[in-house]
């Protein structure tokens, strides 16, 4: 339902694009651009089993739009890709593979009524501790073309309209609704359904102090475990002595069932500054007192000109999927900020990045960590270190990430936590990246991915090596030609090995 709601979406931007341009308006701020990419990929271990391997080769054919509207009442991006995947050599079904990272913002009535939208299909482990695998890094971006049974493609939608005024000059407000939906193919593991609203009132004007007010309301309801509830009224104070400090101290008081059984109330509140004492560099830390558990998010980052350092480390409680949160988690998002300073555009800084990322033979969404399916509340630790270093025809990029998972309450978790009551996962991964000449470069990369539980069973490990050569055969036309290698040790263990070649067309 979400891809087909994606496709209507895509249709959607594309007849809004021809009707801008018949019009003769040349100033639309729409960029629209379509491709196709095809790959051919050869692997040894189609079914990833050391027991029974299966050569096969694999065919994936992507057709993929992009859209960027930078004015106008309707503002965001859209990246979408149709993956058909097939397998020669092998009895394996063919099938179709959804990639999509979509966000925008519709301003219906001038500075008072929006809609936000933000939508994403991807790949997504059902367990922790099941089979993981390695994605081909094709020019597209990534796909995940093995016979991985513990891959769902996991789609969510988030539909978030707001209204904002002023009451009478003194005060202005934010009416916001929020309903979001995710779903898995193949599972009901993780289906959620989200429904809230939340209306703040901050005082009009501020100086060096202002007031506001907050409350707000969210329901989770799952398809296979008890709905959670969270409802919280607020009362803050910021303080901001001077451009580069900012503080706020809070309280209120919250009502929740996170702990299982009926509701509890209890007193909630925290502090949180931000220190920005130049364009480059900012540090902010958040601690807020829940009677279910604290939570907090301190996080650094440094831009030089050919660097960035990132470190962060969040607490909070999910309801659902897990994954990776705070810190940058993939390579578009950390290069994103690498060229702040040569682009301060943000549609401009998207194409100079994208463009730079195929240059290297980089995939945008090559993630940290991919969590996994899960129903009901838990507590998220997770902890980031991400560097980026730039040379004159050479990058380094590090990412580190950790991530404790555990259950919360006495809610009947579904999925990984219902075995185990703490998860643990760690990702290292490190690429260098090398410019041959202003059309060809090479790539390497090195990754570990590791999922630790309680029992002694519950243990994962996945190292892969990739390397890649990349190259622009024309204006429009680029090839990429690479390799990898796959070890894969827990009670199941195997090993992989594949050759890919991709060709993309842009139009």
């Amino acid at each position: 339902m979400l891809a087909l709601a994606a496709c209507a979406a895509v249709a959607q931007t594309q007849a809004q694009t021809r009707t801008q341009q018949e019009g003769g308006s040349g100033q639309s701020g729409v960029l629209v651009q379509t491709s196709v990419s095809v790959m051919e990929t050869w692997t040894d271990n189609l079914r990833l089993s050391d027991v029974n391997k299966d050569a096969a080769l694999i065919t994936t054919v992507s057709p993929g739009l992009r859209v960027v509207s930078n004015s106008g009442a309707v503002r965001g991006s859209l990246d979408y890709a149709l993956n058909g995947i097939v397998y020669v050599k092998s009895d394996q079904p063919s099938r179709v593979q959804n990639s999509l990272s979509a966000n925008g913002q519709a301003e219906l009535i001038s500075r008072t009524l929006f809609v936000d939208v933000r939508a994403s299909i991807g790949q997504q482990n059902a367990s922790a501790f099941g089979l993981q695998s390695a994605p081909t890094l094709g020019s597209r971006g990534a796909v995940d073309s093995l016979a991985n049974p513990n891959q769902h493609e996991t789609g969510t939608l988030s539909v978030s309209p707001s209204l904002r005024g002023r009451l009478a000059g003194v005060a202005t407000y934010e009416l916001r609704g929020d309903f979001a939906r995710t779903e898995a193919r193949g599972t009901s593991l993780g289906d959620s359904r989200s429904q809230g609203g939340s209306l703040r009132i901050n005082q009009a004007n501020p100086g060096v102090t202002g007031w506001w007010l907050l409350g707000s309301t969210q329901k989770v309801r799952s398809t296979s475990v008890a709905s959670n509830r969270n409802d919280t009224v607020k009362i803050g104070v910021d303080y901001h002595p001077d451009p580069d400090w900012n503080f706020t101290l809070n309280g209120g008081r919250e009502r929740t069932d996170f702990l299982g059984g009926s509701s509890q109330q209890g007193n909630t509140g925290g502090v949180a500054s931000q220190w920005t004492p130049t364009p480059r560099t900012q540090l902010a830390a958040d601690w807020q007192y829940h009677n279910y558990g604290n939570s907090h998010n301190l996080s650094f980052v440094h831009r030089l000109a050919r660097s960035v350092w990132r470190l962060s480390d969040t607490t909070s409680t999910t309801l659902g999927n897990t994954g990776a949160t705070g810190g940058a988690g993939t390579y578009y998002e950390l290069y994103y900020l690498l060229f702040a300073s040569v682009e301060p555009d943000l549609v401009k800084r998207d194409a100079v990045v994208r463009s730079y990322l195929q240059s290297q033979g980089l995939s945008p969404d090559a993630a940290v960590a991919g969590g996994f399916l899960s129903a009901g509340p838990s507590r998220l630790r997770s902890q980031q270190l991400a560097i980026t270093l730039q040379g004159v025809r050479s990058t380094l990029s590090a990412l580190v990430s950790r991530t404790v998972t555990s259950r919360l309450g006495d809610n009947l978790n579904q999925g990984t936590l219902a075995s185990t009551a703490r998860v643990e996962q760690r990702s290292y991964s490190l690429t260098a990246s090398h410019q041959l000449t202003p059309l060809s470069g090479l790539s390497l990369s090195v990754a570990r991915q590791e999922s630790i539980g309680d029992l002694g069973s519950q243990s994962t490990h996945l190292t892969s090596l990739l390397a890649s050569w990349n190259a622009r055969l024309a204006e429009r036309l680029s090839l990429m030609v690479g390799g990898r290698h796959s070890r894969f040790d827990s009670i199941t263990p195997y090993t992989e090995n594949a050759v890919y070649a991709s060709l993309t067309q842009q139009f």
